[in-house]
């Protein structure tokens, strides 16, 4: 079986996105083209490398121009076995997304904040503030919806299995103010009881664990290869290559051997919570 590499899969994904915003069928392309519904579908799929050629010839039919025709023709001139590299903020939140709405696993550690599928809309907003300092308000709404809209998947009929590693320190940062951390905790515990949620919290007690390199997301699909994903302030990083997979499940292995269980992390989640709250009825917070 001919093992589809990341770059082709996301391509795909992009074109079939743009098929359906031009409101065409794979009959109507195909047919326009001049190639098989099979061969299309196929590309759609991930399930065949494209070549330059038959991306700008499906981008033209379909209405593409612009920015988003550079980006897709650059991925296909990329094409690597072993990883791709997304740089512009739209094309890679869609990939993204479009991985994450197709997964049935997914394990995300993060480092220095609460991971996104388990964010507010305050606190998200806060960090995106933060974080993209020449974004406009409009941007940064536009990228709080965006968030949102994706925690959709873990509330939908087949949900996938979500399990979200986290540290105490993270939790301690008071992002957006102590009345929007205390909320943002006070959500974190709920979304605990989930019986599709794992969530555990690395203590500050730890003096040193696995995840000092860094976040990362790990996918894993019902019928294609688990991919890493390694994210960067303008690039993302996709791994599908067995080796570094591997890598990344030991890490989620010492993580979790480090982490306190579920009861344990609820428990401490509520005593920052409360922290929290103290502060921000505090007389210096009037």
């Amino acid at each position: 079986m001919q093992r589809q590499n990341v770059n082709s899969r996301g391509i795909g994904m992009e074109l079939a996105r743009h098929r359906r915003v031009a409101d065409m069928t794979l009959e109507q392309v195909s047919r326009q083209l001049g190639m098989s519904v099979s061969t299309l579908s196929r590309l759609e799929n991930g399930k065949r490398e494209p070549t330059s050629e038959e991306v700008a010839g499906i981008l033209a039919v379909l209405g593409v121009t612009g920015g988003d025709r550079q980006h897709l023709l650059q991925q296909v001139r990329c094409i690597s076995h072993f990883g791709m590299v997304l740089g512009k903020a739209g094309p890679r939140t869609r990939t993204y997304q479009a991985f994450e709405a197709e997964a049935v696993a997914i394990t995300n550690f993060e480092l220095s904040l609460v991971p996104g599928l388990a964010q507010t809309a305050d606190y998200a907003r806060a960090v995106i503030s933060a974080v993209r300092v020449n974004a406009s308000r409009a941007d940064v709404e536009a990228r709080v919806s965006q968030r949102m809209s994706r925690k959709a998947v873990l509330t939908r009929k087949r949900p996938p299995q979500v399990n979200l590693l986290m540290t105490e320190l993270a939790l301690r940062q008071p992002i957006g103010g102590p009345k929007v951390m205390a909320n943002q905790i006070r959500s974190l515990v709920a979304l605990a009881d989930q019986e599709n949620v794992s969530l555990h919290v690395i203590p500050a007690t730890v003096p040193a664990h696995a995840g000092l390199g860094g976040s990362f997301v790990l996918f894993d699909f019902a019928d294609h290869p688990t991919l890493v994903f390694i994210e960067a302030l303008t690039t993302g990083l996709y791994r599908d290559d067995p080796d570094d997979v591997a890598t990344y499940r030991l890490q989620v292995e010492n993580l979790d051997a480090v982490a306190l269980d579920k009861s344990g992390s609820v428990e401490l989640m509520r005593s920052i919570s409360r922290d929290m709250e103290g502060r921000a009825s505090g007389p210096d917070m009037a």
